[in-house]
């Protein structure tokens, strides 16, 4: 088992290194957005000219810095997420380099088991959404009971699987095989989320991983609304990660919507899943989420008898 480091990040030089990285890397979002820039006007020539190479100069920064996270990361992690299975939940517009490589990097923090559901256009459209309502006030986990004041699509379905998929108190799984199976089941049956057989169990962590987060049609930040709505029902019972792209942090982006909230700050977020310091910052969030520190004890799902597996079919 991976030694704990009780959320220590790094000591010396390499704490050092990876702090003046992390922060030249992201910090060149500021400088150079995506998109390039824009002058309306009579502009100078002269001006755009030095903004070009001062955007230039900083990707170039960001280039290297990103290099000597890569190189970092694994080290810095390791062991801070022992014992912390995690889940990923990914939409549509996730880039799937960029999940694979948080995969790895949950891996490199000593998670000792990680899942993957997808999130379907379906999930996140105006159109599913009175479907969805239905699906999971139909399917709902035994004792789940749905915010009367809160009936966004997103939300509903959130506090409906939050028992299905994040573990409660000492780690105690909070629904059973059947209600699980059922939830699961019929999400995917519906069309609203994807998963392989006998993958999914109960987690203390989720990142959710996104493009922009916004979905398709007349207006597209409805999937944004869904996914934040989504991401701060599960928050309140366990750790959660937004982590996008830049664009999730701008023009109706997910992570912009949570962020302007009525409960901005109770789910945390991670713009820049893209680069290695981005990644190492969704660690670090769930680190954190956990109290600075990765919990002890065994994985939290015991062998359950092979005719009533605890994963979900």
């Amino acid at each position: 088992m991976a030694r704990k480091r009780s959320g220590a990040w790094s000591a010396g030089i390499t704490g050092a290194a990876l702090g003046i990285a992390a922060g030249t890397a992201l910090g060149a979002y500021v400088l150079a957005p995506e998109g390039g820039i824009e002058w309306g006007g009579a502009q100078a020539a002269e001006e755009r000219d030095a903004a070009i190479v001062e955007r230039d100069s900083a990707n170039t920064r960001a280039d290297a810095a990103n290099s000597v996270v890569e190189d970092l990361a694994a080290q810095v992690v390791d062991g801070s997420l022992s014992d912390v299975p995690a889940l990923l939940v990914t939409t549509p517009d996730a880039d799937s380099g960029a999940v694979d490589a948080m995969e790895q990097l949950l891996r490199d923090a000593g998670s000792p088991e990680i899942s993957r559901m997808g999130l379907t256009e379906k999930f996140r459209s105006a159109e599913g959404a009175d479907e969805l309502k239905d699906v999971v006030t139909t399917a709902l986990p035994a004792g789940t009971e749905l915010d009367v004041e809160r009936r966004d699509p997103g939300f509903q379905a959130g506090q409906a699987l939050s028992p299905v998929l994040l573990v409660g108190e000492g780690a105690t799984e909070r629904a059973n095989v059947a209600d699980r199976r059922l939830l699961l089941g019929s999400l995917r049956d519906a069309g609203f989320i994807e998963y392989e057989d006998g993958t999914l169990r109960p987690t203390a962590a989720i990142v959710l991983v996104t493009g922009s987060g916004k979905g398709e049609g007349d207006d597209p930040t409805v999937g944004s609304r869904i996914l934040a709505d989504f991401a701060e029902a599960l928050s309140a019972d366990g750790t959660v990660v937004v982590a996008g792209g830049p664009e999730a942090d701008r023009d109706g982006g997910v992570i912009e919507v949570l962020e302007n909230s009525g409960t901005a700050g109770a789910v945390r977020t991670q713009a820049a899943i893209g680069d290695p310091a981005g990644r190492v910052g969704v660690v670090r969030a769930i680190v954190e989420g956990k109290g600075g520190e990765a919990p002890t004890g065994e994985a939290p799902v015991e062998e359950a008898p092979a005719e009533e597996a605890p994963a979900a079919e």
